[in-house]
């Protein structure tokens, strides 16, 4: 509904996607990578407002895998605009109302089993250390107080409305900074009355979240070949349980449905740029997939389209 209520303007940018193939190039170029969990009815949208020393960006996400590297030296705060929101961040589940803040260099992996609506608050290097972050390049996910909440999202949506109906507003400096230190405010009464999870829990995710990113570079060095989970269990210094636990912790999902998953978005990868060189075969081969027929059934299943018809919609004969 929010974005149905919002227009571009001078002060916000709006920008939606409805097909996959068009959207992953540019969330490349933003530094993350998400693998869709589920292409039905696919939509994603994002709004973005600058502030004088910090930037608003509210998106509607999708059930999706999604690797994010963060750069914020002076802070990043994600919270729910709604409630109906189930996520898992790093291995730890914040699959009720919750917010997210760190600072510094951060590689996130979030599991979203279903789309949201969530909004990220980067902070510039205008704005003082308002002592919400204690400790650097640590992600930090905390349980809000409702009514403190409440408040940060109508305080941002109310910014995105003005920016919409009135930019006017946004480009004249004294109301743009009363604006931002609404914001601020809010999110300062969100941090104070917040509640941070147990240390026990962020010790475990960190772990889990080292041997996923183990699992990521076998797989993409070992492109081509047959990946077994005891070699793979062998290669990471664990045993083949705990590769499974890691696995479902932080991408929500057993660890034989994970590594089809990234083969087959791979696959599809390659399939989009449409190149003369390429064909279904060779493309199913060069990763991992040596039963033709189990990649025509997993394909289809994943994309509702054939290999075939993806590959020729990308070279324009189909």
């Amino acid at each position: 509904m929010l974005f149905q209520n919002l227009s571009p303007s001078p002060a916000l940018s709006i920008t939606q996607f409805s097909d996959i193939d068009a959207f992953r190039p540019v969330e490349f170029v933003a530094d993350a990578r998400s693998i869709p969990l589920n292409l039905a009815n696919f939509h994603t949208a994002r709004a973005m407002v600058q502030l004088p020393g910090c930037q608003i960006a509210v998106l509607t996400s999708f059930p999706r895998i999604v690797d994010v590297s963060y750069r914020a030296p002076h802070g990043v705060v994600i919270f729910q605009i709604e409630d109906a929101y189930e996520v898992s961040v790093n291995g730890m589940s914040v699959n009720r109302p919750a917010f997210i803040g760190m600072r510094g260099n951060l590689d996130l992996q979030f599991v979203e089993p279903r789309g949201s609506l969530h909004a990220i608050v980067t902070l510039g290097a205008r704005l003082r250390d308002r002592e919400w972050f204690d400790t650097p390049d640590e992600l930090c996910p905390f349980t809000p107080d409702p009514d403190a909440l409440a408040t940060v999202r109508s305080v941002t949506t109310g910014i995105l409305q003005a920016a919409s109906a009135r930019p006017d507003l946004l480009q004249e400096p004294r109301s743009a900074l009363a604006m931002q230190e609404g914001l601020l405010l809010a999110i300062d009464e969100m941090f104070r009355s917040g509640r941070a999870p147990e240390l026990a829990g962020r010790l475990a995710s960190r772990s889990y979240c080292r041997l996923v990113r183990r699992i990521d570079d076998y797989v993409a060095f070992h492109a081509a070949s047959a990946i077994y989970s005891a070699d793979l269990a062998e290669q990471c210094g664990v045993s083949v349980r705990t590769l499974g636990t890691a696995v479902a912790s932080v991408r929500g999902m057993s660890l034989h449905r994970y590594l089809r998953l990234k083969q087959l978005w791979s696959a599809r990868a390659q399939l989009v740029k449409g190149s003369d060189a390429i064909t279904v075969t060779s493309c199913a081969r060069a990763n991992g997939f040596h039963h033709m027929g189990e990649f025509a059934r997993l394909y289809r299943a994943t994309f509702h389209e054939t290999a075939s018809r993806t590959l020729a919609r990308a070279r324009g004969t189909d």
